[in-house]
């Protein structure tokens, strides 16, 4: 006389192999999920750094807002501890109520006399880390 069905170990071993298989695939979706939040940062970030160049290309090459304020740090322009101008707490739109913190750094006849170059920062932090966008371009 056969045998039907199934013994107990084999259904136990049958539910654990699902069930490893289950918890591989939530801890890859928790990944999936924080790295789109990361790149959704990234994103943002990259948008603010050009809307800032944009702007100060945009503006009177003499405006105060395309000024050298601070020509000791034309040597490391991509500095955000020696700045020219700095916003704080920006959202995606660059009003206040964010997490982003946009720098721009100026520098008088860089790379040659007459010309001036721009370099905009955009750093933010989350639970993964500080993270940081620069962009540069030549006014």
């Amino acid at each position: 006389m056969g045998k039907q069905g199934f013994t107990l170990l084999e259904i136990f071993f049958a539910v654990f192999i699902v069930l490893s298989a289950l918890l591989g695939i939530s801890g890859m979706t928790a990944m999936v999920m924080q790295s789109n939040a990361t790149n959704e940062f990234t994103d943002i970030a990259v948008d603010l750094a050009q809307d800032k160049l944009e702007q100060l290309k945009n503006a009177l090459f003499t405006s105060t807002g395309v000024a050298d304020v601070n020509s000791s740090n034309n040597n490391d322009l991509e500095s955000t501890s020696n700045f020219d101008y700095r916003e704080t707490n920006i959202n995606e739109l660059g009003l206040p109520g964010g997490i982003f913190i946009r720098t721009w750094n100026i520098a008088d006849n860089v790379p040659k006399a007459g010309m001036k170059t721009a370099v905009a920062i955009i750093t933010w932090n989350d639970r993964l880390g500080s993270h940081r966008v620069s962009l540069r371009t030549i006014l």
